[in-house]
């Protein structure tokens, strides 16, 4: 318990010092609004996509060894399990925060806190939280990698609609074009045809720094866009606001609830066909993971994309990205046991 909570602090303290840079550039006025809405543009178009396409297109020897010694169906049955739980999962707490906020009478406001706490930092925090606990198995890390392809998907269809409360934001036409669905598209057909995977081909293994060098930027550069929102914001409005308390005790204790339950139902529902899939309880354990992190820290770079709620999606972020030092491990260990005596 004690290295899971010195992990959850060190892995936040790294998460918000990238808000530095920016609070101080805007600070200095050496960036303004204008600079945030393309360095959200670049964050949402580029570094997300290649996220996508280094998570299943880049993979060292004997992490594809693993994967080619379980096969493809394994793989498929596996993927589809895991996709579906982290759909359910979503709509689950998007049907609660609905409820929850049905009387809230500031509905931008009240669609930002649900934004909030459907969507979780699955990439940058879920993916070492993942490896810690299975010792950096790649099958783990994939399953959680594929919560994250629903996670593009669903913020790209329903987290739109939160923030601009436009059904013509997500129009079938600008959700095919959208770039991160054109990666996963890309991405899932070079992962399951091996031989036209040129990220993998010998000799020009080179061209593997591309995707992984801009996935890396994700997290630095959510948060300097971060960094730059907090910079024009009153520092005590960052603790102040009732809403965001809402939003958060939806995201770090309701979500991963809800998810874990859908997870053991899930469990008990395709326990006959699971087979002899090594780690298998990681397939319904990985949502769960993802659902246990902080806020997405995408939101504010969404939210100046579409210019609705920067600031409420600010404070939001920070004081919940705070309040999960305590509730991640918590909620973490306690999933865990629970898993291990239901199982």
């Amino acid at each position: 318990m004690l290295d899971m909570f010195i992990k959850v602090i060190l892995s936040i303290a790294v998460l918000l010092l990238f808000i530095v840079p920016g609070y101080v550039l805007r600070k200095m006025k050496l960036v303004d609004g204008g600079s945030k809405r393309a360095l959200s543009s670049i964050l949402l178009y580029v570094c997300q996509p290649a996220l996508i396409i280094s998570s299943f297109c880049v993979f060292s020897d004997e992490e594809w060894l693993i994967i080619s010694e379980l096969g493809s169906a394994a793989l498929v049955k596996d993927f589809l399990i895991a996709a579906v739980i982290s759909l359910v999962a979503m709509l689950a707490v998007f049907a609660v925060c609905k409820l929850v906020f049905i009387k809230y009478r500031d509905k931008d406001r009240a669609n930002i806190y649900s934004y909030i706490a459907i969507f979780s930092n699955c990439g940058f925090l879920g993916v070492p939280f993942i490896e810690i606990l299975t010792d950096g198995s790649i099958l783990a890390v994939m399953y959680l990698m594929i919560f994250n392809l629903v996670f593009a998907l669903v913020v790209w269809t329903l987290g739109v609609w939160l923030l601009t409360g436009d059904r013509r934001n997500i129009s079938v036409k600008k959700v095919l074009l959208n770039p991160s669905i054109i990666s996963m598209v890309v991405t899932l057909l070079l992962f399951f045809v091996p031989q036209i995977n040129f990220f993998m081909f010998e000799g020009i293994s080179e061209i593997q720094i591309l995707p992984e060098y801009l996935s890396t930027m994700t997290a630095p550069l959510s948060m300097i866009i971060v960094g730059i929102s907090m910079a024009e914001l009153p520092l005590k409005s960052l603790f102040t606001d009732v809403g965001a308390y809402i939003a958060g005790s939806l995201r770090l204790i309701v979500a991963p609830v809800i998810t874990f339950a859908i997870a053991v139902a899930f469990y008990f529902m395709c326990s006959g066909f699971l087979g002899n899939t090594p780690q298998v309880e990681y397939v319904f354990l990985a949502p769960v993971i993802a659902m246990c992190m902080s806020p997405a820290a995408t939101v504010v770079a969404m939210a100046e994309q579409y210019q609705k709620g920067g600031q409420t999606a600010t404070i939001a972020f920070i004081t919940n990205t705070l309040l999960s030092v305590i509730t991640v491990p918590l909620i973490l260990m306690a999933a865990l046991q629970l898993w291990n005596l239901i199982a």
